[in-house]
């Protein structure tokens, strides 16, 4: 199974959106806010060395690999992309 984890703050359009989309799309996610940890937010920008929110990652439960998607627009071109692919979870999560 899949899983996607959005790095955001609250108020942000873009991570709202984000979770909006997956919301739409039936697909299962975690909403990280780190709106009152700078320090939090400089360690995620190290790790996946990306400067804003949302920081979108794709996470396999099966093996705990994290796959780095980006940001919102980053998100959209995947999953358009993997509709396309056909490698995008079925509704029940599974895939």
């Amino acid at each position: 199974m899949k899983y996607y984890k959005i790095i955001c703050w609250s108020e942000c359009p873009f991570c709202l959106r984000a979770k909006m989309v997956m919301i739409d799309k039936k697909l299962q996610f975690e909403y990280c806010a780190i709106n009152h940890s700078s320090l939090l937010l400089e360690h995620y920008k190290s790790i996946y060395s990306h400067d804003t929110v949302p920081m979108i990652i794709e996470v396999n439960t099966s093996t705990g690999q994290e796959k780095f998607i980006g940001g919102y627009t980053d998100f959209i071109e995947y999953f358009e992309k993997s509709v396309v692919e056909g490698q995008v979870c079925s509704v029940d999560g599974d895939g």
